[in-house]
């Protein structure tokens, strides 16, 4: 149940200025279940059960709140923390780490400013039929970027459906260093993105372009990543189908943090969905996601697919039930690599190598 909190004027204090009357939303989600692992790449690595948070989405806590200030102008922000429910701990990097900015919406559209999620992440999740997360999330084998540090983004108004975002950070993975070179062989991680898409009735169509630049003292400075990715569903009403199609060209070696793919040079992935309604409150997921990458040191062709389904049933508007199963193969270029495979994660959960998973649990938002 969303609590809502005021924030009223401070009086009494000498000097203290008056604040006008604004809203504080208190949101999350708690998920929890069972997650088995099993197949790992490394033989020797037995299978694995265990309790885990966040086996259909991530366990979080944020406040979201928002202002008024007249002529059509509304200043806002979100502050969230990811939570591991299972230990009672922090995920996902320490707090709010999940997400933290401010932003300022008008008839101009919105700009924003701190930590957010990327331009690409948000397309491919959302055209994703597991939305990122579960076992069967596209990004055990599709390599996406996920949240940016330091971001200033503006998503422009809907003009008969078709909008734009647009991002940039002089460093998506940490404080901006002196004179904007960081120490190592990556250093500060320049980054554009934008995004123009297309909604209208049963259709969802965008087209993401990326560009990421090494400002660093080391191997990547100067280094580029560029990055395309063609996503869309549209709704039959029987089944809404889902595709993506992506590239990547790295100029040495893919160096961004969030793939740790640095043995790729040139990547193409893409990825097929579908769900279906069964009943009033239940509906099937499947998917299937191939990538493959060409090495910087030549050879074979690293190759990983994956295929999933999974059951969802509302038990009410705010808590579901699930259930997920995932399989990948990766082809032996991809084995014998040291970042070039994919294993079944699910959300914060690592996949730590493993080729075939199944979750289940109970997911409550709030």
């Amino acid at each position: 149940m969303q609590k809502r909190l005021f924030a009223l004027a401070v009086a009494g204090l000498a000097g203290a200025p008056a604040f006008a009357q604004s809203s504080v939303t208190i949101f999350g989600t708690v998920d929890v279940g069972y997650r088995f692992s099993g197949d790992n790449i490394d033989s020797r690595v037995k299978n694995r059960s265990a309790i885990d948070s966040g086996t259909s989405t991530p366990t979080r806590l944020g406040f979201r709140g928002n202002e008024d200030l007249g002529n059509g102008l509304q200043a806002g922000f979100v502050l969230e923390q990811g939570i591991a429910a299972d230990t009672g701990t922090s995920a996902g990097g320490g707090t709010f780490s999940r997400q933290a900015f401010v932003s300022l919406a008008g008839a101009f559209g919105t700009l924003g400013a701190g930590r957010q999620y990327t331009p690409g992440y948000v397309l491919t999740s959302t055209v994703d039929p597991f939305s990122g997360v579960t076992v069967g999330q596209y990004n055990n084998v599709y390599l996406s970027e996920y949240r940016w540090d330091n971001l200033v983004t503006y998503v422009s108004p809907s003009w008969g459906g078709f909008s734009v975002t647009a991002a940039f950070t002089l460093d998506g993975y940490g404080n901006e260093s002196p004179g904007n070179r960081g120490a190592g062989d990556v250093g500060d991680v320049r980054a554009l993105s934008i995004l123009p898409q297309y909604r209208s009735g049963p259709l969802h169509v965008g087209l993401h372009i990326q560009d990421l630049r090494a400002k660093s003292t080391g191997l990547y400075d100067g280094d580029k990543v560029r990055v395309y990715d063609l996503a869309g569903t549209y709704d039959f009403g029987v089944a809404k189908l889902a595709a993506a199609y992506g590239i990547r060209r790295a100029d040495n070696g893919d160096f961004s943090p969030d793939t740790g793919a640095t043995e790729g040079e040139k990547t193409k992935q893409w990825f097929v969905g579908v769900t279906v309604p069964a009943g009033a409150a239940g509906k099937v997921l499947a998917s299937y996601v191939a990538r493959k990458t060409e090495a910087v040191a030549g050879g074979d062709d690293a190759k990983a697919g994956q295929w999933a389904v999974g059951y969802e049933h509302a038990l009410s508007k705010r808590t579901a039930i699930h259930a997920t199963y995932a399989k990948i193969d990766n082809n032996r270029a991809a084995r014998d690599s040291t970042n070039l495979s994919g294993s079944v994660g699910a959300g914060y959960n690592a996949g730590d190598g493993y080729q075939t998973g199944f979750a289940a649990g109970i997911r409550h938002g709030f």
